[in-house]
């Protein structure tokens, strides 16, 4: 018994693709199911790469340079001792200032 499962597909190819799996099987000696599943294990996951969407950036805005942002995080968080304790204030009884 086979490890395998079978799966029945009617397999439509273009003529001239249906010849070249011919082809292929005389060359090769292998079935033409063994052909297609091995075309299907070696080229799929390109197959599927080629038909995702681009995966870039996922916004419009452009990226600060490298300058702007040494300059922003290099100088250290000045603390805002008022503003603190206002934000605190309004949080902890869920009013306005």
């Amino acid at each position: 018994m086979s490890a395998t499962k079978h799966h029945a597909y009617a397999l439509r190819l273009p003529r001239q693709d249906a010849k070249a799996l011919a082809e292929a099987q005389v060359k090769c000696g292998q079935s033409q199911n063994r052909l297609i599943i091995q075309c299907v294990r070696q080229a799929l996951p390109d197959v599927v790469a080629k038909f995702l969407p681009p995966s870039g950036r996922v916004t419009n805005v452009e990226p600060l340079l490298d300058e702007v942002l040494s300059r922003i995080y290099s100088k250290p968080e000045e603390e805002d001792e008022k503003g603190v304790r206002q934000f605190m204030a309004v949080q902890a009884f869920g009013g306005e200032d």
